[in-house]
């Protein structure tokens, strides 16, 4: 069933139908305010008003994310008291590491009742506008990072015990809360290893041991609020567990909220082959399903920027979800900032609206405030949005981190730093999705090259971008000249940062080669060294010229090239340290995707 289908229905339906995951549901379009990196959005009247104007219908009531941004609750021991037969020592000794201090404990009596009274504020504040509600927690709740044994195990009896009582103060303590939405791996909730060190989990499935304490959480919430769903979110499980798990849910109570990829939500790589094949079993089992994605300008791909205007990308993530399979609703992911000029958040309005809209259609609807200004503003998002599809975002997770990195690179040879965890879909699954996993090793010579291709053709659509709208900035109207002007600041932010990527590799790579030719003949190339002249110039250039170690080694590529390739662009191991000339003035505060 597609989202055009159910828009019209009443909200009221859902509360009527239970949880049998019936054709009569209403299509949930999930929002929550404020973002990991930006909680500033105020849980007020015009902020829930907005809300409701762009569509949505259902609201998280918590930013929930690792490090508890704003204090925000992320499990359901942050806003309920364990009862003091369920205490463990994790439960008393947990540092809340978001005061700052020292001395203050995560579930004190006084953090709690703090997030609880803020907590109601929220519930009441929805309810007012019509809105329904789900909380998200993680359980079994243990200390990050997670070393087994755990402090919790879904196979002992207890935690089960445990969180049912949890489930059943939550229902009593906060009335008005509808849906309960639960991640099982990740931050502050982990499972054992069947392979382990265990006793009770040793020999035993992941899928089945999960799916049981799914079931037994989804059927209590479900027998103190017949009308609502525990939706559960399998991330950090690998496909073949999801798909596993999956034959034994209870397909009464419990819902599913994923990912729109196996490997994290993207902007531009949404609806992969697992998504679609989820939606395919859960639709067999009639198991409602939830897509998670960005549908806002802040996302945890390019965190801290929050107003890079890529409406056209997210237009077509939402249709590709959209059109994955049958859902019970679209969800965002990050966080929404609705107290400003979002256009990517507008898009996703006008896609609420109209799902089949085409997209010529839709941004002409969403440059239409813009007035005169609407069709050079069009071509600036579509530049922007393309420049996003360009950018590759699959060599690396850290190539999400693209907002935090510094342009600023060390002057050894460039890598392109791989990340991995400890989760079953980390050491299966994303090892297929992403190009790097382990940083143990240096890219080949053409893996760097695809990716400064790459990097430097997402630059190039970046700055095709920013010159048209310095085109049009002087036309925006004066309500949006703000955030438009944000925007182009952010875009200019990326498109600086991918550059340091392109000419950090293009500058090992040429370096590669001139060793090579060095080493064969005896002479140097001087069309190659003429390239690294001009290419660390530029690349000095965009670091804002002020790095005294890149003006050190082009004077000494200028006066003695061997003692330059002798000196700069070499490989370190990951026991060796790095020289100091080789590192900017303010390495401590550096990341870069190729620095290793």
């Amino acid at each position: 069933m597609r989202i055009k289908q159910l828009i019209a229905l009443p909200l009221l339906a859902l509360a009527l139908s239970g949880c049998g995951g019936g054709e009569n549901e209403t299509f949930y379009k999930v929002g929550f305010l404020g973002a990991p990196c930006d909680t500033s959005p105020e849980w007020n009247d015009a902020n829930m008003q907005r809300m409701k104007e762009l569509g949505f219908n259902t609201i998280q009531l918590n930013v929930a994310w690792g490090y508890r941004p704003g204090d925000n609750p992320l499990n359901m021991e942050d806003v309920v008291a364990v009862p003091d037969e369920f205490k463990l020592p994790v439960d008393t000794t947990m540092l809340n590491e978001n005061t700052g201090s020292q001395h203050v404990f995560l579930h004190s009596p006084e953090k709690i009742a703090a997030r609880a009274d803020e907590l109601r504020s929220r519930i009441a504040l929805c309810k007012k506008y019509g809105m329904r509600t789900i909380f998200h927690f993680g359980a079994p709740y243990v200390a990050y990072p997670a070393t087994e044994p755990l402090s919790q195990c879904i196979s002992d009896e207890r935690t089960a015990e445990r969180y049912k009582a949890l489930i059943r103060k939550f229902h009593e303590e906060f009335p008005g809360v509808d849906d309960l939405l639960m991640y099982t791996y990740d931050q502050n909730a982990w499972l054992c290893s069947e392979n382990g060190v265990c006793d009770k989990c040793f020999g035993r499935p992941l899928h089945e041991r999960v799916s049981a304490f799914v079931n037994t959480l989804a059927a209590t919430w479900r027998e103190l609020n017949p009308g609502g769903r525990l939706w559960w979110e399998p991330w950090e499980i690998s496909g073949g567990q999801t798909f596993a798990a999956m034959e034994l849910l209870d397909t009464a109570c419990v819902g599913l909220s994923l990912h729109s990829s196996i490997t994290e939500v993207q902007l531009v790589l949404p609806a992969d082959r697992w998504f679609k094949n989820m939606l395919t079993l859960a639709s067999k089992h009639g198991i409602p399903v939830i897509g998670e994605l960005w549908l806002g300008s802040a996302t945890e791909e390019t965190e801290p920027y929050t107003s890079i205007p890529t409406p056209l990308a997210t237009l077509r993530a939402l249709k590709a979800v959209n059109e994955a399979g049958k859902l019970a609703g679209i969800k965002e992911y990050y966080g929404n900032l609705p107290d400003r000029e979002d256009v990517n958040l507008r898009m996703t309005a006008i896609f609420f609206d109209n799902p089949e809209i085409g997209e010529e259609e839709a941004m002409k609807l969403l440059a239409a405030p813009y007035g005169p200004a609407a069709d050079e503003v069009r071509e600036y998002w579509t530049l922007a949005s393309r420049a996003f599809e360009l950018y590759p975002w699959d060599i690396s997770w850290f190539a999400r981190e693209v907002g935090k990195s510094n342009p600023c690179h060390a002057l050894t040879t460039a890598t392109l730093k791989g990340a991995s965890w400890q989760t079953p879909s980390w050491q299966s699954n994303r090892r297929a999705a992403f190009m790097r996993t382990s940083e143990t090793d240096y890219p080949h010579f053409w893996m760097l090259e695809d990716a400064q291709l790459r990097f430097k053709a997402a630059a190039d659509c970046a700055a095709a971008a920013l010159e048209a709208a310095g085109r049009v900035a002087d036309k925006v109207p004066e309500e949006y000249s703000d955030d438009f002007n944000k925007g182009m600041e952010e875009l200019e932010g990326f498109r600086q940062r991918v550059m340091a990527y392109v000419y950090h590799i293009r500058e090992t790579n040429l370096c590669s080669m001139l060793r090579g030719k060095l080493a064969e003949t005896g002479v140097m190339d001087n069309t190659l060294l003429q390239e690294l002249n001009r290419i660390l110039k530029e690349d000095g250039e965009n670091q804002g010229g002020h790095n005294d170690a890149m003006a050190e080694a082009i004077d000494m590529l200028e006066e003695n090239p061997e003692a330059f390739l002798e000196k700069y662009f070499r490989q370190y191991a990951d026991s060796e340290e790095v020289p100091e000339h080789l590192l900017p003035a303010d390495w401590g505060n550096v990341w870069s995707l190729t620095s290793k």
